[in-house]
């Protein structure tokens, strides 16, 4: 499974064409006042995370988040979000290679990026 596939089976996220149900346990959402309600559909439609046409469900049978939770299995958020960033960067590492090298040089330095983004992800 690839890391954002990942996270929107890991929050229960649905699509729909180009729209997306979130669904969420509805007397936790429901819980949250609808300022606060506005402020995380703001704030998660800043990070480009939530689109506009994007649907926050309250469905009664979806597990509510608590400290307690446990995501799924092989889950782990942070090492995800590492090897994301490992892949954006040498993405723009391979962007800088095709821009400022040509010939034998740009295999070469496409080869560094692809080093780089391994030995990323070996850290993370």
């Amino acid at each position: 499974m690839q890391p954002i596939e990942s996270i929107l089976y890991a929050f229960n996220i649905t699509k729909n064409n180009s729209m997306a149900n979130i669904k969420v346990n509805k007397e936790q959402w429901d819980a949250v006042s609808e300022a606060d309600q506005q402020k995380i559909i703001t704030g998660l439609m800043e990070t480009g995370a939530l689109k506009e046409d994007d649907q926050i469900i309250g469905v009664p049978d979806v597990a509510p988040i608590t400290e307690d939770t446990v995501f799924e299995p092989m889950w782990n958020p942070i090492k995800d979000i590492c090897k994301a960033l490992c892949d954006s960067s040498a993405a723009v590492a391979i962007a800088w290679c095709i821009a400022n090298t040509g010939g034998l040089a740009l295999p070469a330095c496409i080869a560094v990026a692809e080093g780089l983004r391994r030995e990323c992800k070996d850290r993370c």
